[in-house]
């Protein structure tokens, strides 16, 4: 599920999830105010899906999250 497979196509991978949810976080956001902004994307059709494509960015260490806000970190 995370990488694309004979059975999972690129489009519905974690890979292009984090993907779209990194492009929609410019800013710090809330969990709540992120989902509201991404939830209309196809490929991200569930709540469950939202949450276990933060969990993946959050292990790759992508994004963080402190005082309530998810934002993108910085690998510079």
């Amino acid at each position: 599920m995370i990488m694309p497979n004979k059975n999972i196509t690129v489009r519905y991978s974690l890979l292009h999830c984090g993907a779209l949810i990194l492009a929609e976080l410019k800013n710090p956001n809330t969990v709540s105010a992120l989902w509201e902004r991404t939830k209309n994307q196809e490929v991200l059709s569930s709540y469950e899906k939202f949450i276990l494509t933060l969990d993946y960015l959050f292990a790759i260490g992508a994004i963080a999250f402190r005082d309530g806000l998810i934002a993108r970190r910085s690998h510079a």
